[in-house]
């Protein structure tokens, strides 16, 4: 909800300014920090019998992930250099969690 929630603010602050050279930036914080950290979320809740050492494995790859992702999007889409590196690394860490998570739900749900 952190991630939506400034994903939303970035979005009204867009909107009130007229300015939406961080469109990238509000719609992947939407989509990746809020939409696909509650659905798998969700997906915890529904399987308890998922490891708690694998689904926090998750979700802090998946926090560490985002947080380089969108701090180096922002400053890319900014026009600065610095955030290659975090973009990069933060992006790779997303891809990662997501392939994670597909372990994670293909093995926690197949059939005895």
């Amino acid at each position: 909800m952190v991630f939506l929630s400034i994903g939303v603010v970035l979005g009204m602050k867009m909107g009130i300014s007229q300015d939406f050279s961080q469109t990238p930036t509000h719609a992947h914080l939407n989509l990746i920090g809020g939409v696909w950290m509650f659905l798998a979320g969700l997906f915890y809740n529904a399987n308890p019998q998922i490891s708690s050492r694998l689904s926090g494995a998750h979700y802090l790859l998946s926090v560490v992930g985002i947080v380089g992702f969108i701090v180096g999007l922002y400053s890319e889409m900014s026009g600065q250099t610095w955030g290659e590196v975090p973009l990069m690394l933060g992006s790779t860490l997303t891809a990662v969690s997501l392939v994670l998570f597909a372990v994670i739900v293909f093995i926690g749900t197949r059939r005895a």
